[in-house]
């Protein structure tokens, strides 16, 4: 009796440790949580205010192409997840942008706005036979967006912060102590360490939205 007992509250320990574990952890993220983080992309008229539409998004076909970004990257812990989708609302003025308006350079893009040399990185892996030469910005204008023109289709377009984390901030990808869920000191760090970009209330708001929505 005592054996059966003791295996019992072993199990429910158990059981309830995988259970907290869980909650640090997704498997997607679903259109009904990015309208409560991104409203202004919410439904099929979530572009319709923007002027030109051309390169914005709405939240369902978003969901879809970070679902997918968790799944080749192998990103599941929930704060890294977080993080992302913050960066790329921020930079990206809430999926409105591909590509940089702000002064406008020439290679530099996707939902992440990375930079040129980051992009040749990033196009050069997913499509080797397509990129060649070097990654320097002295490189023409219509070389430079041609490159970045392959990797702004939505699934590389919103899956470029998670290959830039899992390959160029790698020290910020799986570990214990760095973009821990719910805590929005981790992610300052990867904005100004991981990122070397400047931290601005805008992004805590950001963050906090995208993180109350991602439960």
């Amino acid at each position: 009796m005592k054996i059966t007992f003791a295996l019992g509250i072993s199990g429910l320990v158990l059981s309830l440790a995988q259970v907290c574990m869980g909650a640090d952890t997704l498997t997607q993220v679903t259109t009904a949580q990015l309208d409560r983080a991104i409203p202004t992309r919410a439904g099929s008229n979530g572009c319709a205010s923007v002027a030109d539409q051309s390169e914005c998004a709405i939240n369902d076909n978003a969901a879809k192409a970070i679902t997918n970004a968790m799944a080749k990257y192998n990103v599941k812990q929930r704060g890294e997840i977080v993080a992302l989708i913050s960066l790329m609302a921020y930079e990206s003025a809430s999926w409105q942008y591909n590509t940089n308006h702000f002064p406008g350079r020439p290679g530099q893009g996707t939902r992440a706005m990375l930079m040129y040399n980051f992009i040749h990185t990033y196009a050069q892996a997913l499509y080797p036979d397509k990129v060649a030469g070097s990654s320097a910005n002295s490189e023409s204008t219509d070389v430079l967006n041609g490159v970045r023109g392959l990797v702004l289709n939505n699934n590389d377009s919103f899956g470029a912060a998670f290959w830039y984390l899992t390959t160029v901030a790698k020290e910020y990808h799986g570990n214990a102590n760095k973009l821990r869920s719910g805590n929005i000191d981790d992610f300052k760090a990867y904005v100004e360490g991981g990122v070397h970009t400047t931290w601005d209330d805008q992004r805590a708001q950001i963050w906090k939205s995208v993180d109350a929505a991602l439960y």
